[in-house]
């Protein structure tokens, strides 16, 4: 027994047949359980789904790992359709407006889907706690990340407003998958905007086991080569022997890591990984 990981939408696909777009959307199944973890930047991760022959009926849960707009944009569509899934869970202040700094200004990136829908809709949801939560058959959710290594500090460019003015985003309610594998940990990120060796570090105290693998996005794409270097180094010190960045995680990040890091694979539209 185990689980399947199935990327139905990230950044890049090997073929011409399975859309790619800037977001994310994974659907973990295994032990009697299916979870849809996030819905890319639009619907298209559902056709995505019907071309690889992946039926989404009947999943027993909606994950957003954080309210990002790349995150989030084909929930409405989900919600209001035939595929709803059982439960939503989202972090805390989910629905707060963020933003991006750019030379010209600030770009909302906030979530594509607004607390009216998903009201509507009918689904009950709940909001993930710091306390991993169990969805049984060894598969938790768990939020209330910080960063806690330095190079992997709050970006001062992502930003969020509360009450009023604008502060840094932190991020504390991004919510990770961990599953349980025989040998160790399996995290599943959607940005990790915290820092992955922050969230594998935490993740790895709360359950008193080593995480063995990732998969999701890492955002060292604007990360400098000694922050690459040092996250390289710092995940095969720490036990991690399987390594899935995707989307946020970027061409040079990737690339470092396909030569530096000997579990690393190219997690694209339409991998599908075993977990054991």
């Amino acid at each position: 027994m185990g689980f399947q990981i199935i990327t139905l939408m990230e950044n890049t696909s090997p073929t011409d047949c399975l859309a790619a777009e800037h977001g994310l959307s994974l659907l973990i199944q295994g032990e009697g359980r299916r979870v849809l973890y996030d819905t890319g930047a639009s619907p298209r991760f559902l056709h995505n789904a019907r071309s690889m022959g992946v039926d989404l009926r009947g999943v027993d849960a909606l994950v957003l790992s954080h309210g990002h707009y790349d995150h989030t944009g084909g929930a409405a569509a989900l919600l209001t359709g035939e595929l709803r899934p059982r439960t939503v869970y989202l972090g805390p202040d989910f629905f707060g407006e963020r933003y991006t700094t750019r030379q010209d200004g600030l770009l909302d990136i906030s979530s594509a889907l607004e607390r009216e829908t998903l009201e509507r809709s009918g689904v009950p949801w709940a909001v993930v706690g710091a306390e991993p939560l169990d969805l049984g058959g060894g598969l938790w959710l768990v939020s209330g990340f910080a960063s806690t290594e330095e190079l992997e500090r709050p970006s001062p460019r992502m930003l969020r407003r509360v009450g009023g003015r604008m502060v840094t985003d932190p991020f504390t309610d991004e919510v990770a998958v961990v599953l349980e594998g025989r040998e160790g940990l399996t995290l599943i990120s959607g940005c990790a905007h915290v820092g992955i060796l922050s969230m594998c570090a935490r993740v790895s105290r709360l359950f008193g086991r080593p995480v063995t693998g990732f998969v999701g996005g890492t955002h060292l794409m604007a990360a400098d080569d000694g922050r690459v270097r040092y996250t390289c180094g710092k995940l095969r010190e720490m036990g991690v022997t399987r390594l899935g960045a995707c989307h946020c995680n970027g061409e040079r990040a990737s690339a470092y890591f396909e030569e530096h890091f000997p579990g690393f694979f190219r997690n694209n539209v339409g991998s599908q990984v075993e977990v054991e």
